[in-house]
């Protein structure tokens, strides 16, 4: 029991000065949020670059939210409205408390780029956003 008790003393300290340390630098050093990017393409041809984590720009021609449906999907599509979209980025219901703005006041009709793992659902591509840090506008301004 006098050697835990003498072995605690001396690491006690250790780790705090290492977990303090660890702390300041995940604040200090943050990850560059466009280092993971492989591609930035456009919504009519984000299908030919799936699993890849990309970057998708292009025109919000709808945004509809189904209460309906459980998790209540926001639908973001791109070029053509629904069922024709050439690309969708997704809200689930969770993350929509994010948007201090809904996002169908804040993207309709507007040019923004999605940015992340590009999946296919249905034969439509899609990123899942679950984040405003995901979402940007076109002209470089954040969109959130």
């Amino acid at each position: 029991m006098n050697q835990l008790r003498k072995y605690t003393k001396k690491l006690l300290p250790l780790l705090i000065i290492v977990l303090f340390t660890g702390l300041i630098l995940s604040r200090v050093f943050t990850p560059d949020r466009q280092q993971n990017i492989e591609v930035t393409t456009s919504a009519n041809e984000a299908g030919e670059h799936r699993g890849k984590y990309a970057e998708v720009c292009g025109e919000v021609v709808s945004v509809q939210t189904i209460y309906q449906i459980d998790g209540e999907p926001t639908f973001i599509n791109f070029g053509e409205e629904y069922p024709n979209q050439h690309f969708t980025g997704l809200i689930w219901g969770e993350d929509r408390a994010e948007w201090q703005t809904l996002p169908e006041d804040l993207y309709i009709n507007r040019n923004i780029c999605v940015e992340g793992y590009i999946q296919i659902h249905e034969g439509t591509p899609q990123i899942r956003i679950n984040s405003t840090e995901q979402v940007r506008f076109q002209n470089g301004e954040a969109a959130n």
